[in-house]
């Protein structure tokens, strides 16, 4: 099931293990900047298809797609930092509606929240794209969404659904993936 996953360097678990230490709210870290920085590791732990990663576009795309949840200083955290060798560039579509060009240019797309309503659609849409989904709207990745950030306290777990990552064609390393809670996509 899990035969697309890899392994990780220990030193490489233990800086996610930091970003995701329970310290960072003590750190003055706001939940905006941590939700955007796992989703920055996330890109560090997945691999794309190559004709993905090697598409014309010189940056890595982030893709907010409906109302901004990031403040200006979450996404200073992660704009231009480099994965896969390009500098992240950050997209708010703030209508929600994405056209096919685009698309091309995201390697994530973060759902938000005010998007709850058209998830389904947008899911269908995004779901034979290598794009990797992320939200933290609540059974996001039952309903076919890949990763999902859970608040629990004063911490941040996430639920990844490996079936919908497959799908898109995707790899996790098996190291996120034991720090996960799987879930599947439920029938609609």
């Amino acid at each position: 099931m899990f035969s697309t996953l890899k392994a990780i360097p220990g030193f490489t678990l233990a800086l996610l293990m930091y970003i995701v230490a329970p310290t960072a709210y003590e750190q003055g870290l706001g939940e905006d900047t941590l939700k955007a920085l796992y989703s920055y590791k996330f890109a560090l732990f997945t691999d794309w298809p190559v004709t993905k990663l090697n598409d014309s576009n010189n940056t890595f795309g982030f893709c907010i797609i409906g109302r901004n949840p990031f403040g200006q200083a979450a996404l200073d955290t992660i704009q231009d930092k480099p994965v896969k060798n390009k500098p992240i560039q950050i997209e708010v579509f703030n209508s929600g509606v994405l056209t096919e060009a685009s698309l091309n240019n995201c390697h994530i797309a973060y759902i938000s929240h005010s998007e709850s309503q058209n998830l389904p659609t947008l899911l269908s849409s995004l779901q034979p794209l290598p794009i990797l989904t992320i939200s933290d709207i609540s059974n996001f990745s039952a309903h076919g969404g890949m990763i999902t950030l859970v608040k629990s306290g004063e911490h941040i777990q996430f639920q990844i659904n490996p079936n919908a990552v497959n799908e898109a064609g995707l790899s996790i390393s098996s190291k996120i993936i034991e720090l996960a809670t799987l879930v599947n996509t439920t029938p609609r």
